[in-house]
Parts: C-alpha cells; sequence; structure tokens
C-alpha cells in the first residue's frame, strides 16, 4: 500500500463521522506535513481528482497568507462543506495563530508522519495526549513492527484508551504470537511461547526479538515471575526459562534462598497451564525434554515412596512410584490404605494415562491381597450351612470379585514384568483360600441330608416366589437369565445399576441347584411342578415331563402361562415398535443371555472368561435399559449358575485322583457326574435324585456326585481353569437382582457434597490453608468429583482475578468416618493480590463440565479481609 493510498484512507475515516451540518465532527480536517512531503500529492488525494470517493468532496484549503480568509471560506461561504487544511513548516505558537479555535474545534490534526498517523487514526481516539505520546515513544523504538501493516491492523482493536506503556507492549507481544483477542496476560504469553517450543518453533521468541522487545519481554519475566536468570544470562532462551520452572515445579516452587511465597507468580500460572488439558501434552513434552538436562535420575531412583508421592511433573516419578508399589506389595511392607491413596492421588497426575494400567494392577492387587487376609476368620467362622451361604453371599464374594478385578487389571496391563512376582504370589494365595474355604464349606455339604438350606429360597422356587407373584397381580415382568453370571459380578452389575439416575436395583441369593449346569439351572428358573432328567440322554432336563432343551422349547412352556422367550441379541437389534409388541403380547418374558459361560466353557477361550465377564456386565445395561424403553418397569436379572475361576493350570494337588464307578455313568464333567446306583466315596459328595429335587419316574436309580471341595475330574478335552457343576460356594450361590426404573429422578445420582472449613475471616500472611470436608461417603448415587478451588480479587468494575494458585481438590473418599473425608488445600498469595490489601477476597471453586474441556463456576465460597502488613508494589503489571 503506497503511502498516498493510506493517507487517503485515513482521511476517508475521518470524514465518515460528518453528519452533513455546519458543526459536524469531521468537517474539517487539519493536516500538518512539516516537511510537505505530499504537497504535490494533494490533487490525487483529496479534492475532484482524488482515488477515494469519499474525498471527491472535500475542498483542499492550503494556509500560505490569510487565515481569516480560509476562515471565511469555511464558516461563512460554505458552512456545511468538507474542508481538508493542509499546513506545512513548524506550527505556529498558540498566540499567533488564527486558526486555533478551529483547530481545537475540529481536533486531532491530522500529521502525515505514519507513526502519528496511526496512534492519531487508528488508535482509540478518546485517548489521553500524555497516553498518545507514551505509545508513540515505544512505536519510535519499535519501528519494524509498525512498518507492518498487518501487525497494526491487527493491533488496533486490542487497544483500549486506559492502556498504559506496558498493556502496549504486552498487547504488541500478544499480536506477534497470534494470541486470542483479550489474552495478552504473562501467561499466555509465556504458555504460547511454551507450546511452540514444544513443538520445535522458536518462531515467537524470535520475532519477539526481531520487533525491539526483548528486553521487555524478559524484564517482565523476572520481575513477575522472580526468573533471575534474565538478569544473569546475556542472552536468556526459552529452554533456560523452561528449565528454570520445570526444576521449580520439581522443587515445589522453592529454592535454597526463598520460600513458596516468592515464587507466588509463577506457581498459579503453571497450576493454570497444568490443570488445562489442552496444555498438558505440552507440557510432557517440555518434561521429557528438561529431565535428563536437569540430571534428575539419580535422585529419582535414590527417593522412598513417601518423597516420590507429592511429586509430579517427570514421568520417570511414576516410574519409580509404581516399581517401589510392586516391590512394597511383594514383602507386603505397604499398606493397602496407602497404596489406595497413593493410587488415588496419581489419578489426577500429569502422566496418570501412560501408567493406568499398572497403577490398576497394583490397586487391585493391594485390594486382593486386603480382602484375602480378612476372609480367613470370617471363613474359619462356618459352622452350618445357612452361616456359610450367608457369609458368602454377604462378604465372601468379595474376595472373587477382588480377584476377577485384579486377573483383568493384569492381563488388560500385558502381564508387566515388574509385577509378575507379585501376580504369581496372589495366584498361589487365592488358589489356597480356595482350596481351604472348599474344605471348610465341604464339611457342611457332606452333612446335609438333601441338598436345601433352612431360610435360604432355592433356585427351583424362583418362578413362583418371584415372577408368579407379580403376574398373579397383573403386572407385566421380564426376566433376564444371563448363563453363569456369578454373583459378585451380578452385584457389580446391581452397584452400576443403583448408580444411575432413576433406576433401583437389589439383590438376594437363593440356592442353585446341583448340579450346577446350564441345563438343569435353566429348567429351574422356569414354571414347573417338578424336574426330571430327560431318559434320552439323562443330562437335558424336562420340567414336568416337557423338555426344556433351547429357547422354542422354554418358550412353550412360558407360553402356558401367558408368558415368552427370546434370545437377548435379537431383542437388542429389534425394532423399537417390534420390542413393544412382543413385550405387550405377553405377561412375562424370559431374556436369554449368554456372554460369560459361551467364553469359560471352551478350552480355548477359557483364560477370557473375566473379559467376558466385563462384556456382560455391558450387555445386561443395555438389555436392561432396551426393554425399559419398551414400556417394561420391572425387571428381574438371575442366572443358572455360578462358576470357579483360577488363572493358572490346575496343579496335582487340585485334581481329584479318585475316579466314579456305579451301575452306569451317564454323564462326566470336570465338577460332576451323573449315572446310575453310583457307589458312594470319600472323595465325592453323593446325593440320589431326591435330595436334589429330581423325579426318579423309571425308577433309574438316578445318582449325582461332585467332588469334595473344588478339585476337578481328569477327563480329555474340556478345560479346567473355568468349571462349575459342583458345590462350592461360588457354584451355587445364586444372584437375585430387581431391577426398577422410576419415573422421576429428583433425588437421585449427584455428585458429592462437600463445604469450606472456615476457621478465620483474615489472611494476613502470603499463603492460608483452608480445610475442606466432604459431607458424605461416595457409593451409589453419590458420584465422586473434582474442583478446582482459588482466591480471587474483585475489580472496581466487577472483573475477577486470580491472586493464587489454583488447587484441585478430589472427594473421592468412601469413608464412613467423617476424619478420614477431610482434604486440605494451601494457597499462595501472588503479587497481583497486592492491589486487594484491605479488601476483601474470595476463595471460588469450579469444575470441568462433564465431556468438556469448559468449567462452571460453583455455588460454594468464602470470604477473606486480606490484611498484610507490609506490601512492596514492584511497580510492573504485565
Amino acid at each position: 500500500m503506497s503511502g498516498s493510498t493510506q493517507i487517503a484512507r485515513m482521511l476517508a475515516a475521518r470524514y465518515d463521522a460528518f453528519d452533513g451540518t455546519a458543526h459536524g465532527a469531521g468537517r474539517i480536517v487539519f493536516w500538518h506535513d512539516e516537511h510537505g512531503e505530499f504537497a504535490d500529492q494533494l490533487d490525487g488525494i483529496a479534492g475532484p481528482d482524488a482515488q477515494l470517493d469519499a474525498l471527491r468532496d472535500v475542498e483542499v484549503l492550503r494556509l500560505e497568507r490569510n487565515p481569516f480568509a480560509l476562515k471565511y471560506r469555511m464558516l461563512i461561504e460554505r458552512p456545511e462543506a468538507k474542508f481538508l487544511v493542509y499546513l506545512t513548516g513548524a506550527m505556529p505558537a498558540d498566540d499567533d495563530n488564527w486558526l486555533l479555535d478551529l483547530e481545537l474545534a475540529y481536533a486531532p490534526i491530522f500529521t502525515a508522519d505514519k507513526l502519528s498517523m496511526i496512534v492519531n487514526e487508528l488508535f482509540p481516539h478518546d485517548a489521553s495526549a500524555q497516553t498518545r505520546d507514551a505509545w508513540l515513544a515505544i512505536m519510535k523504538q519499535t519501528a519494524a513492527f509498525f512498518d507492518d501493516d498487518k501487525l497494526v491492523a491487527k493491533l488496533a482493536p486490542r487497544l483500549r484508551a486506559n492502556d498504559d506503556a506496558l498493556d502496549f507492549r504486552a498487547k504488541m507481544v500478544a499480536v506477534l504470537l497470534d494470541l486470542p483477542a483479550g489474552e495478552h496476560s504473562l501467561q499466555s504469553i509465556w504458555r504460547r511461547l511454551l507450546e511452540q517450543h514444544a513443538q520445535g518453533d522458536a518462531s515467537g521468541i524470535e520475532r519477539i526479538k526481531a520487533m525491539g522487545l526483548t528486553g521487555y519481554h524478559w524484564d517482565g519475566t523476572r520481575r513477575i515471575y522472580r526468573f533471575d536468570a534474565a538478569q544473569q544470562l546475556p542472552q536468556p532462551t526459552v529452554k533456560d526459562f523452561m528449565l528454570w520452572l520445570l526444576r521449580l515445579a520439581w522443587n515445589g516452587f522453592t529454592d535454597a534462598e526463598h520460600g513458596a511465597d516468592h515464587y507466588a507468580n509463577i506457581r498459579r500460572d503453571f497450576d493454570m497451564w497444568r490443570n488445562d488439558p489442552r496444555f498438558m501434552p505440552s507440557l510432557r513434552t517440555l518434561a521429557d525434554e528438561a529431565f535428563a538436562d536437569l540430571a534428575l535420575t539419580g535422585t529419582v531412583t535414590g527417593m522412598q515412596l513417601q518423597e516420590l508421592e507429592t511429586r509430579d511433573v517427570f514421568k520417570e516419578v511414576d516410574e519409580q512410584i509404581v516399581e517401589l508399589l510392586y516391590a512394597g506389595l511383594g514383602n507386603e511392607s505397604v499398606s493397602d490404605d496407602d497404596v489406595q491413596r497413593i493410587v488415588a492421588s496419581r489419578r489426577y497426575g500429569l502422566w496418570h494415562d501412560a501408567f493406568a494400567k499398572d497403577y490398576a494392577v497394583i490397586a487391585a492387587a493391594s485390594a486382593l491381597r486386603a480382602r484375602l487376609h480378612a476372609a480367613r476368620p470370617v471363613m474359619e467362622s462356618i459352622a452350618s450351612p445357612q452361616s456359610g451361604f450367608r457369609l458368602y453371599a454377604d462378604d465372601l464374594y468379595r474376595v472373587d470379585g477382588f480377584y476377577r478385578r485384579f486377573v483383568a487389571a493384569w492381563q488388560d496391563a500385558g502381564h508387566p514384568f515388574s509385577g509378575r512376582a507379585v501376580a504369581e504370589d496372589l495366584e498361589r494365595e487365592y488358589a489356597r483360600y480356595q482350596t481351604d474355604l472348599g474344605i471348610v464349606w465341604q464339611r457342611q455339604v457332606s452333612a446335609m441330608d438333601d441338598w436345601s438350606i433352612i431360610d435360604v429360597p432355592a433356585q427351583a422356587d424362583f418362578y413362583q416366589r418371584n415372577v408368579g407373584t407379580v403376574t398373579g397381580a397383573g403386572r407385566k415382568i421380564a426376566v433376564i437369565v444371563s448363563d453363569a453370571l456369578r454373583y459378585e459380578v451380578a452385584e457389580e452389575f446391581r452397584e452400576r445399576m443403583a448408580a444411575q439416575s432413576r433406576w433401583s436395583a437389589t439383590m438376594k441369593a437363593q440356592l442353585g441347584v446341583l448340579p450346577s449346569y446350564t441345563q438343569l439351572g435353566m429348567a429351574a428358573l422356569l414354571p414347573h411342578a417338578t424336574l426330571a432328567l430327560d431318559p434320552s440322554d439323562h443330562y437335558s432336563v424336562q420340567a414336568d415331563g416337557r423338555s426344556t432343551k433351547g429357547l422354542e422349547a422354554r418358550a412353550a412352556i412360558l407360553a402356558g402361562v401367558g408368558g415368552a422367550a427370546v434370545n437377548a441379541q435379537d431383542l437388542v437389534h429389534m425394532k423399537l415398535d417390534e420390542c413393544r409388541e412382543l413385550v405387550k403380547s405377553c405377561s412375562v418374558l424370559y431374556v436369554y443371555h449368554n456372554a460369560i459361560d459361551a467364553v469359560g466353557d471352551k478350552a480355548a477361550s477359557e483364560s477370557s472368561v473375566f473379559d467376558a465377564c466385563e462384556r456382560a456386565l455391558g450387555d445386561l445395561d443395555v438389555i436392561v435399559k432396551r426393554l425399559a424403553n419398551a414400556n417394561v418397569t420391572n425387571m428381574i436379572v438371575t442366572a443358572d449358575h455360578g462358576f470357579l475361576y483360577q488363572d493358572h493350570d490346575v496343579t496335582d494337588a487340585e485334581w481329584l485322583s479318585e475316579q466314579p464307578s456305579g451301575d452306569a455313568i451317564w454323564r462326566r464333567k470336570r465338577r460332576f457326574v451323573i449315572g446310575s446306583g453310583l457307589v458312594p466315596k470319600p472323595a465325592f459328595a453323593t446325593f440320589d435324585a431326591a435330595q436334589i429335587g429330581l423325579s426318579d419316574p423309571n425308577g433309574e436309580r438316578v445318582t449325582v456326585q461332585v467332588p469334595n471341595g473344588i478339585h476337578r475330574l481328569r477327563l480329555q478335552g474340556d478345560g479346567a481353569r473355568y468349571v462349575h457343576g459342583g458345590a462350592s460356594l461360588p457354584e451355587i450361590v445364586v444372584p437375585v437382582v430387581h431391577i426398577n426404573k422410576g419415573r422421576s429422578a429428583a433425588g437421585d445420582t449427584r455428585r458429592v457434597q462437600f463445604h469450606i472449613l472456615q476457621n478465620t475471616d483474615r489472611i494476613t500472611t502470603g499463603q492460608i490453608t483452608v480445610d475442606f470436608l466432604q459431607d458424605e461417603p461416595v457409593g451409589g448415587k453419590v458420584l465422586e468429583r473434582t474442583v478446582l478451588a482459588g482466591l480471587w480479587g474483585v475489580e472496581k468494575d466487577g472483573r475477577a482475578t486470580l491472586i493464587s494458585n489454583e488447587v484441585p481438590l478430589a472427594f473421592a473418599s468412601a469413608s464412613k468416618e467423617p476424619a478420614e473425608r477431610h482434604v486440605p488445600a494451601t494457597f499462595l498469595l501472588t503479587t497481583d493480590a497486592d492491589r486487594f490489601n484491605n479488601a476483601v477476597i474470595e476463595l471460588r471453586l469450579k469444575e470441568r463440565i462433564d465431556g468438556s474441556s469448559q468449567m462452571r463456576d460453583l455455588d460454594e465460597k468464602a470470604e477473606y479481609r486480606l490484611q498484610r502488613g507490609l506490601v512492596i508494589d514492584d511497580g510492573f503489571d504485565f
């Protein structure tokens, strides 16, 4: 763009304000061109021959001899015309300036000097003369910036009339770094420079240097952040700052000479970068680069667990914590409470994602070991079939759940080498527990006259007890039968449903059939009066003489009570209208789901059974909600049987050395034998048909034997890690989960509540520690939450300024003890706080919106009066 064209456009902008009246703003423009540089170009700038249409009706007047004639022309002859008064040479003194009244009336004077033109024409017109002079002085020192019309165009809309010299230069830097409008703080500037450095891009700092702003930038960094290296180094770099920053962060923002108060500003800004997920990738890259340069390897590897757990920034910290936790688990030198606390605290660490699988293994391993230790005395207290069943249903089932979650985490982590010894030890310990529990429980089984337990509902009575009472009252119900849904898996499903808005779920236990295998368990759940083995194969089961094998046979039996049956996969893939029609057509709908048994019953896939359990949990959630959308409000989730699983090859001690014998052996499985006249032996629990609730219409002397404890029979082919059919507690404690969907979400799932324990209303030093109390345990419909807390000062115009570091607070305790639910936080005041001394400041909290990077403010807050005895103003505000 040529100089005359630029001038023409700026002049046109001045005349745009003219409203056509004699005294209208913009009617007369005084142009002072001291050296007459544009005298020869006036005709092309304004007047009939002007390049711009907006200037062709402007009359050009040159001040040569008679100023009164010019006044007469502008005020009397053409009082509503537009004029450009062109002045050259030095401006006369006010006493000698006969046009001074007009110059003042139509100020400011237009000047052809580029920098002055920019100040007068593009920057805020309501800025004071003193402010304009300050801007112009900076512009003369950084002329390269203002030679670039694009930079000037970006700077102009950012400026405000009250911007001082520091604001002005900060906004220049913001333009050079292409920061969003309104962002020009040192925090925003350094965030961009660090992001660029992480990407190997030095263009930002180079542009700052090229535009003559290097001294200003480093001086501000030194004075605000206390980056003294800016003074000590002849030419500090972004990497110098980065290394200084990460060393400070590693040391908790203290050094040999200064405490935390000294570095409060940089700590605040670092915390804000650290807590922003958008900056996390850059910070990780910077940390990787800095670790070797800072030579911290020996320091980290030499630190104890208690020293490391409060550290962050470098991934090597998490590596060392993982190694020490595995070692502590191996020699049992670390308590489960400490493990869970440390693992929970790392969830919010910079590198958690990279170590999440290891932490999941460690947490699960520690919880399993603690539960195994706690289960021993409980297990030994089993004194009757009733107490054994109840103890498992109320407590001991958790051991199997913790074991499942540990194995799943171990497999998901890819069997990390560091945890191998821990995993092998836990596997042995769990195997001993299974064996010992099997022995204790076997004493009760061996003493039973028949397969029933006082005050424990039997699976064979399921329909009459749970379904018939509902349909008999004229209400619909759906029964979801999930093959091999073990009791502990069902409890996890119940917890997940109960934690969801508008859903309620309760669970009870029933005594599963014996042998605990699919055909008998499925038949027991159907409406019937009698159950018997099918005489054609002595394995399938008949209900009242009718086959129960397969979906069609079961649907036919259910049709007799106004019911229907469907496979889960078919239900899920139905159109909603079809699903509703199916529900409408019956009083009870059985949905058959098979995820766990389908995987576990095959030798090639049995090691993936715990993955199948996790899939089953997701499937059941989908099925339940599909039924709810089809207008079913009452649902039951149950199973045909449970299972035993161990994640190791069966040892010699776990195989049964004895073999069954008798008149006939019809079916032999790992965990049971069905035959005729089987010979009782010490290695088996033996029952006849009547004792296990089966009829024997043909008088075949039906006999069932199950190996004692958790022993397996040696067979060819079938898998041996995953088994069922026997009488162990994990096989025969069968879940019955009742599920209802409410109409209202009022009082339903919610974030855990907390409050601020404010023990003072004054802040008299550079920091304050505030205690927060989590009001209740998390669990069920009470969900954990993480919030950010910080101290804020409120400006006179209502704007708020963060004047401390922001601290993440995790309210996630499941403890019932209030004393264990305290969360303390220490806030360090920045130099910005000095402006609010003797004023009220606020402790404010915010949390991230689910599924978003945005934050929302919380209602909880506290007020403090800041009363620091001595405040020193460093005179520098970026």
